[in-house]
């Protein structure tokens, strides 16, 4: 929007000096030519004479052609170009005349005058000229000061012109944003979010310990116990938790046996990862968590979200793994829980542990790892010698199970820890009596391959696949000591073993920040060796961690480049006539499989958010890349109310093939509110 009329200060100015200025004040004479008597336009008081020669704008003699030369008022040399007010003129004739700013004549409402010939001289008045007005008219539907852009001066924050709706006006997305996870900056002069890991530094380990019946969590950067929480249903050794995993928001899951105890009833427990998914259960208005080693009593914990059962009793869950879920029901992944005895792999919702479906197997599931083409892999110990097998995660339809280790020469021992290459390989670490010995099986050829570390007595325990194409290794001997081993994905070379401090190093993982982290048994402990210095140290945790599967969420956010944004919103909720309106969005999606995904829950509170029925408001492509969609109409088409509280999430997710990812620049979400007479 232009500032005020360029021509109402020189008016003003000049109405306050009228007709006494003095021939010294040479500044006047600085006027432009086109303004030299005032002709912009604008309200003038008295008579505007520069030259004082009794001709100007508002004078009783008359207007003046030039205002600047008192030898000249009505024989201007310019007089048949431009019929300034005051030109001399036929009887009769008339001049097209504009007095606003160059430019704006025939924008918007300006437009053109015409000024006669009165008696003998061209009349000041530009009669029937428009010129513009500034600020912009509100809601006239007009361009009122004549800069292209109809109505900039909305009624209130929304943007259109209706006075009841309201708004927190567009919000551009930040890395730093409470509901933001996997994004990075857009680098300048961009503006917004894409795909990154620069929020990493937030993510944690989860070791469960056992005979304690908690789970250890730490800061990956730091290393230091962050919190511990009891889990399970009775919070004790009774419940001996084992697998942990984390999804894509950064939330964890620890799988707890019973199999030592007489209640023999295992089960599931959800760990919030940020505290934005914490809930205040007692109403206190501050979350109640655990904030070092020593943990809450069970089911105080604010942070520890929900426990159910999962199996019948002596099911014994073991393998866990999240898979690359839904984009629209499940953004941060399904969870799969394998039960050992019940030769079975149930699909739970993330939001309140309910099953959602199972996929009968033919092994005992020791444990999972979910590949990038929609498949679950599992390590079968059961029955013997061992197998791998893998199910379908949108149909839990099984393949047959393929015996592990291959022909001769492959691994003879039976499968232990579980982890998918970026290839969709399943390799498998193989426990003592081969020699530390980890195998690998390529479904598309139907071969074996094995790496033998050459260390007699050796066995392989947890195992993880690197970006990079390098395959790490926890092994110990017997019962005693501990290493961790690398080698290349592909023929083995690179093969390099470390002897490490932790004792018994069951489960070994992965991060974003250059470090690979082991789980030592019998020394309470974790190991982390630094890549880029080559530096080991050990952190404590609980008693006797037990947990070999992806503790740290790294393989998880392997199986899809994908990023998640949320915010909350709370529209006002006085009269049953105040509803959501409009939602709209300005977001880049490059070619290939890289979309972007818009969704909401209602919810008549906060903390009913979480369990809300999530509704798709835009997917990018096929919709608009800077379009806007009817939130009402959208929950209406789904079956789905809407309540006082609304939270959008917004996904990117890269092309898994080119590694382009989406541009996430604004969003703005309106409703609106019935006005009271």
């Amino acid at each position: 929007m232009k500032t005020a009329g360029w021509w109402t200060a020189i008016g003003i100015a000049a109405a306050a000096l009228g007709c006494s200025a003095s021939a010294d004040d040479t500044a006047l004479t600085d006027v432009p030519r086109d303004v030299r008597d005032g002709d912009g336009g604008g309200e003038v008081v008295g008579c505007v004479d520069y030259d004082h020669d009794g001709y100007g704008r508002g004078c009783d003699r008359g207007p003046d052609c030039d205002d600047t030369d008192a030898a000249h008022h009505d024989d201007c040399s310019d007089c048949p170009t431009t019929h300034a007010p005051g030109c001399r003129c036929s009887s009769g004739e008339s001049f097209a005349c504009y007095d606003g700013p160059p430019g704006t004549e025939g924008v918007g409402v300006c437009a053109g005058g015409t000024r006669s010939c009165v008696m003998g001289i061209v009349a000041e008045e530009c009669v029937g000229q428009v010129l513009p007005t500034t600020p912009d008219t509100v809601c006239n539907d007009q361009d009122d000061d004549c800069d292209g852009d109809l109505d900039e001066a909305l009624a209130g924050p929304c943007g259109i012109c209706d006075p009841s709706c309201e708004s927190e006006g567009p919000t551009t997305p930040s890395p730093t944003d409470p509901g933001s996870s996997g994004l990075t900056p857009v680098p300048p002069p961009d503006t917004g979010v894409m795909l990154g890991t620069e929020d990493i530094h937030a993510g944690y380990l989860y070791a469960a310990n056992d005979p304690e019946g908690t789970v250890s969590k730490l800061d990956l950067e730091t290393g230091a116990e962050v919190a511990r929480y009891r889990v399970g249903l009775t919070g004790s050794g009774q419940d001996s938790p084992s697998r942990t995993a984390v999804d894509l928001y950064g939330n964890a899951y620890v799988a707890s046996r019973a199999h030592v105890s007489s209640m023999n009833q295992g089960s599931v427990t959800k760990m919030a990862g940020d505290q934005r998914f914490c809930v205040d259960r007692n109403g206190n208005t501050v979350i109640d968590t655990s904030t070092g080693p020593t943990p809450l009593p069970l089911g105080t914990d604010e942070c520890v979200l929900w426990t159910v059962n999962v199996g019948s009793p002596g099911g014994t869950p073991r393998g866990l793994a999240i898979d690359p879920g839904d984009p629209e029901f499940a953004p941060e992944g399904w969870v799969w829980v394998g039960l050992w005895s019940e030769m079975r792999a149930v699909k739970i919702d993330p939001d309140d542990g309910s099953v959602i479906s199972s996929a009968a197997l033919n092994v005992n599931p020791y444990g999972l790892a979910a590949d990038r083409i929609g498949g679950i892999w599992v390590s079968g110990r059961g029955p013997s010698p061992g197998y791998l097998q893998r199910f379908d995660s949108r149909t839990g339809a099984a393949d047959p199970p393929v015996q592990f280790g291959g022909a001769a020469g492959g691994c003879s021992a039976e499968p232990y820890g579980i982890t998918v290459d970026r290839e969709n390989r399943p390799w498998a670490a193989c426990w003592i009596g081969d020699d530390a010995c980890a195998a690998r099986y390529d479904p598309r050829t139907g071969t074996w391959f094995s790496v033998r570390l050459g260390r007699p007595g050796w066995g392989g325990r947890g195992i993880a696949a690197g970006e990079d194409g390098t395959i790490w290794m926890s092994l110990h001997y017997n019962w005693g000591n501990g290493a961790m081993a690398r080698w290349n994905m592909e023929d083995g070379s690179g093969l390099t073993v470390w002897d490490i401090a932790g004792v018994i190093p069951v489960g070994i993982g992965l991060d974003e920040l250059g470090h690979v982290w082991t789980v030592n048994q019998s020394t309470s402990n974790v190991t982390r060796l630094t890549l880029a210095t080559m530096t080991f140290e050990q952190f404590p945790v609980g008693p006797n961690p037990y947990t070999y599967s992806d503790f740290t969420g790294y393989q998880t956010r392997r199986l899809v480049p994908r990023g998640f944004w949320t915010r909350d919103y709370e529209r006002c909720d006085l009269n049953p006539s105040d509803h959501w309106g409009l939602i709209s969005w300005d977001v880049t999606v490059p070619a290939g499989a890289a979309k972007v995904t818009i969704s909401a829950k209602s919810a008549a509170t906060v903390a009913e958010l979480d369990g809300a029925t999530p509704v798709r408001l835009a997917l990018v492509p096929p919709d608009s890349a800077t379009g806007s969609a009817d939130i009402e109409a959208a929950f209406a088409a789904a079956g789905v109310p809407t309540y006082r509280y609304l939270r959008v999430t917004v996904i990117l997710e890269g092309d898994a093939v080119s590694g382009a990812s989406p541009i996430f620049r604004s969003v703005h979400v309106r409703w609106l509110c019935t006005l009271m007479g």
